[in-house]
C-alpha cells in the first residue's frame, strides 16, 4: 500500500490500539505503535499533542465513542474518518440505557447533530458497508434508468420511486475459508469478531418502506419522527431473510443492524409539499458471512450469546474464497444487483495481511480520504453527502470486479413485496 502512495511517509503514521495485534506488521513499516486502550477518562490526554491542524484521525476501533472523537477533532482542527459509528463500551446494553439509545438509528443521529459547514470534515461510517454501498446505490440507479430510458441525472430518490424500487438489501456473501474446522468455543470471522458480535446482538433495524402494510409482530418505530427507522423484537443473530447474490442466486442471510439501512432509506425518501413522506423503500443489510462465521453465529446463538472462549480473525490463515458485496434493488418485476466481487487472491495481490473483506473496506477508506482532502471544511458528513465519482475513482483499484446484474428473483412471489415475504425461519 505504501508503494502505491509514495507521498505517504510511514513515519508520519502512528497507531493507538487496545492490544498487540498487528504490532509486528506496523513496526516492520516504521509505523509508531502504542498500546493504550482509549476510554472516556484518557481520550483527551492520549490524543492531545499527537495531531495538529489538518492532520487525519482514522478511527477503525470498536467501543470508542464516535461523537467523542468528532468533538475532539473539531476542537483541534483535525480531519476525521471512521467506518462505523460506535458508542463507548456498554453502549449497546439495553439493560443500562433506554433501548432506543442502543440503536444504530440513535447513534447516527447523535453524530449528525454535530453537522455544520466550515468545521473540519468528519466522515462517518465510510468503509465498504456502510460507505461504498451508498455509492453503489447511486450507480445502480443510474444504470437502471439508462436501461429503461429515463434520465440518469435525476435525483436518486426520484429515480428509485419512478423505477418502482420497493426494497433495498445490502446483499453480501463471503465465501472465504481457512480450510480448518471450527474449534469448540471458537468464534471465527474474516474481520473483527467483536464488531460482528456487537452488531448481531443488537435488535435488528431497518428503514421502513411506505409500501409496507403493517409492522411485524413485536416491531416498533424507534422514535416519533416521521422518518423513524424500525426495530424488530429480535436480535440480528436470530433474524434471517431470503436474499440473492450473483454467484449462487438464492441465499439465506442474517438481517444485521447497520448504519446504511437508515442513511440509504433517508437518502431515497421523497416528500409531498406538506412535508409528509411520500415514498421510501424498505432498506436493510442481508449478510451471509464466511462459512466458518455462519457456524460461529449458529453456535453462539444456541449457547445463549455467551462470550466465546476463543476469538479468531482469519486473515493470513485464509486459503481461498471471495467477498461479494452489493446492493440489491428489489422491484415487482425482479431485482438488480450492483457491487464488488473481490477474491482473496486478488486482495493479496493488492496488499498482504488482508482478506477480500478488509480490502473492500480499504477501498471505502481510500475513496473517503480522497473526497475529504478535497473538501476539508464540510463538517460531519456521510456517504450520501459525497460525490460518488470522486469516491469511486479512488476506491476502484481495491474492488475487483464491479458490475450490475438483473434477475427475475422474487423472495415471496408476490408483487406487494412485504417484509414478511423475506423472512426465513432459523
Amino acid at each position: 500500500m505504501f508503494a502505491q502512495y509514495p507521498d505517504l511517509d510511514p513515519h508520519n503514521v502512528s497507531v493507538i490500539t487496545a492490544d498487540e495485534r498487528g504490532a509486528g506488521v506496523a513496526r516492520s513499516f516504521g509505523i509508531g505503535f502504542c498500546v493504550t486502550p482509549l476510554t472516556k477518562d484518557n481520550l483527551y490526554a492520549t490524543l492531545d499533542g499527537r495531531l495538529g491542524r489538518d492532520d487525519i484521525l482514522l478511527n477503525l476501533s470498536v467501543e470508542v465513542a464516535t461523537v467523542s472523537l468528532i468533538d475532539w477533532c473539531q476542537q483541534h482542527d483535525v480531519l476525521y474518518l471512521d467506518t462505523c459509528v460506535e458508542p463507548w463500551a456498554g453502549g449497546y446494553d439495553a439493560g443500562r440505557h433506554p433501548i432506543a439509545h442502543t440503536t444504530n438509528y440513535w447513534l447516527r443521529h447523535e453524530a449528525l447533530s454535530r453537522r455544520g459547514k466550515g468545521k473540519p470534515t468528519c466522515v462517518i461510517a465510510h468503509g465498504a458497508n456502510p460507505g461504498l454501498v451508498s455509492h453503489f446505490i447511486k450507480l445502480a440507479l443510474c444504470e437502471l434508468a439508462i436501461r429503461e430510458g429515463l434520465a440518469p441525472d435525476a435525483a436518486p430518490s426520484a429515480l428509485a420511486r419512478t423505477l418502482g424500487v420497493k426494497a433495498v438489501q445490502i446483499a453480501e456473501r463471503d465465501s472465504q475459508t481457512d480450510g480448518m474446522p471450527l474449534r469448540a468455543g471458537e468464534f471465527a470471522n474474516t474481520w473483527s469478531v467483536d464488531g460482528l458480535m456487537a452488531e448481531a446482538r443488537q435488535h435488528a433495524e431497518l428503514s421502513w418502506g411506505t409500501h409496507e402494510s403493517r409492522l411485524p409482530p413485536g416491531a416498533a418505530y424507534i422514535d416519533d419522527a416521521p422518518t423513524s427507522g424500525v426495530m424488530l423484537d429480535a436480535a440480528g443473530v436470530r433474524t434471517q431473510v431470503k436474499s440473492w447474490v450473483p454467484s449462487v442466486g438464492d441465499q439465506r442471510a442474517w438481517l444485521i443492524t447497520h448504519h446504511e439501512a437508515h442513511s440509504i432509506g433517508d437518502f431515497l425518501a421523497t416528500y409531498s409539499p406538506d412535508g409528509a413522506m411520500a415514498y421510501r423503500p424498505t432498506v436493510y443489510y442481508a449478510y451471509r458471512p464466511a462459512p466458518k462465521t455462519c457456524e460461529s453465529l449458529a453456535r453462539w446463538g444456541n449457547d445463549g450469546l455467551r462470550p466465546p472462549a476463543l476469538k479468531t480473525v482469519m486473515v493470513d490463515s485464509l486459503v481461498s474464497g471471495a467477498d461479494e458485496l452489493g446492493v440489491l434493488l428489489i422491484r415487482e418485476q425482479g431485482a438488480y444487483w450492483f457491487g464488488s466481487v473481490l477474491s482473496l487472491a486478488e486482495a493479496r495481490q493488492i496488499a498482504l495481511h488482508n482478506s477480500a473483506t478488509t480490502m473492500q473496506v480499504v477501498g471505502g477508506i481510500v475513496g473517503a480520504l480522497a473526497w475529504m482532502l478535497s473538501h476539508p471544511t464540510a463538517g460531519v458528513v456521510e456517504a450520501e453527502d459525497m460525490d460518488a465519482s470522486c469516491v469511486m475513482h479512488a476506491a476502484r483499484p481495491f474492488l475487483g470486479q464491479l458490475f450490475g446484474l438483473e434477475t427475475r428473483w422474487s423472495a415471496g412471489g408476490r408483487p406487494d413485496l412485504q417484509i414478511q415475504d423475506f423472512w426465513e425461519s432459523e
